[in-house]
């Protein structure tokens, strides 16, 4: 099996074990650990949706000023979809952007793979039960001193004590688009359909200008109360946003399409 976390410091690499919501681990993290903030460097982070909202929101910006400032493109290694990771600075340690001599600077909204950390997080269908499954693992890096130290927690104490629940809950569907992605293998993906994933997943500005100001809405169904809705509300319109993709990329009938739709280039199924 293939690690998952490249180590600095002290070069100890230890495989992944399955866990449950109720494994339990022994782990903490705070100013007094000497390894403290050694994990919040040369990393490769990404950011879901909501993490977007959240952090630009708390640094009062706008998307595109967020996304210019702080993220770079990204592909996920499995699904080969673009999203974005957060830009480390041009240090000589990549340190995050957010990393200040106290810590974190945007804890309250740090991202959802900060509040994981040391725990992975994986998604798979479960296609005998016809369900989707939830795994964890635990990271072992190195250099890591909040390991094997502390009291012992299980696996779904520690992600309420982290706010994880509320912060994954409104991309689940986000991540099950991606799971399904990844299930059909190494497939050549349509440029447009990347650009519709792309869009959704990191700016809901230009999708909502997308679904307002062009043929969208021409073509689509959408109740008014619900146009209402993602009008004003950036969780209203990232949902709706995972059920629209999961029409166009995999031909599931979320979004109705008019009757008397015009006829347009549209994206090809994955």
């Amino acid at each position: 099996m293939e690690s998952l976390h490249r180590v600095r410091g002290f070069e100890k690499i230890v495989e992944p074990i399955r866990l449950t919501p109720q494994s339990k681990f022994v782990f903490q993290c705070y100013p007094g650990v000497p390894c403290f903030k050694l994990c919040c460097s040369d990393l490769y982070l990404p950011l879901t949706p909501f993490d977007i909202i959240r952090i630009r929101n708390f640094l009062n910006l706008d998307t595109e000023s967020f996304l210019l400032l702080y993220t770079e493109p990204f592909k996920l290694p499995k699904s080969e979809l673009p999203i974005v990771c957060l830009k480390m600075r041009e240090d000589l340690e990549k340190t995050c952007p957010f990393l200040g001599e106290g810590g974190c600077t945007i804890y309250e909204v740090r991202p959802l793979a900060c509040r994981y950390y040391p725990l992975g997080f994986g998604l798979f269908r479960n296609r005998d039960e016809g369900k989707n499954e939830e795994f964890y693992y635990l990271v072992k890096e190195g250099f890591c001193q909040g390991l094997d130290s502390g009291k012992e927690i299980t696996v779904e104490e520690y992600r309420i004590s982290q706010g994880i629940p509320d912060s994954e809950e409104p991309i689940l569907e986000w991540a099950e688009i991606i799971m399904k992605k990844e299930s059909l293998g190494p497939i050549e993906v349509p440029e447009k359909s990347l650009e519709l994933f792309f869009m959704v997943s990191t700016n809901p500005e230009r999708f909502r200008a997308f679904i307002f100001e062009s043929k969208f809405l021409d073509i689509f169904e959408v109740p008014q109360d619900l146009l209402e809705e993602i009008r004003n509300d950036d969780l209203a319109l990232l949902q709706f946003g995972f059920r629209w993709l999961k029409t166009v990329l995999f031909g599931e009938n979320l979004v109705k399409k008019k009757k008397d739709a015009p006829s347009v280039k549209k994206a090809k199924p994955f």
